[in-house]
């Protein structure tokens, strides 16, 4: 049973990402012909016609680019986020050591305070 269920999955991914394929076909078989004049912060000419597939293509690539850079940027806080949390640990854990020998000396000095009482009477 587990098997078919594999099988079904598999079929069911790759019937998926063949109808993906088909339609970008589709789109850039009906868009081979027609032209768009663009305006890219005064890059290109009005003037300049450039195929609507190439306009796709940058677009698609800009949008690949763009979420490169936004995972990098993810992991970076991430990564910066981290190290706070752990800076801050180290800072709590030397606090709660500093107060630890504080506290031991203090006793110390209680335990003596009170030898030298018992011994006094």
């Amino acid at each position: 049973m587990r098997l078919a269920f594999g099988r079904i999955k598999v079929y069911s991914k790759l019937t998926l990402i063949v109808l993906v394929m088909i339609a970008i076909g589709v789109v850039l078989w009906k868009n081979r012909d027609h032209q768009v004049n663009i305006w890219f912060f005064g890059l290109v000419h009005k003037e300049t016609s450039i195929n609507v597939i190439w306009v796709m293509l940058y677009t698609a690539l800009g949008a690949l680019v763009s979420y490169w850079v936004l995972s990098l940027v993810r992991g970076l806080w991430k990564d910066v986020r981290k190290a706070a949390n752990e800076s801050a640990l180290r800072e709590k854990e030397k606090r709660q050591q500093e107060r630890a020998k504080e506290l031991q000396e203090q006793e110390k000095r209680i335990d003596a305070k009170l030898k030298k009482a018992i011994s006094d009477k």
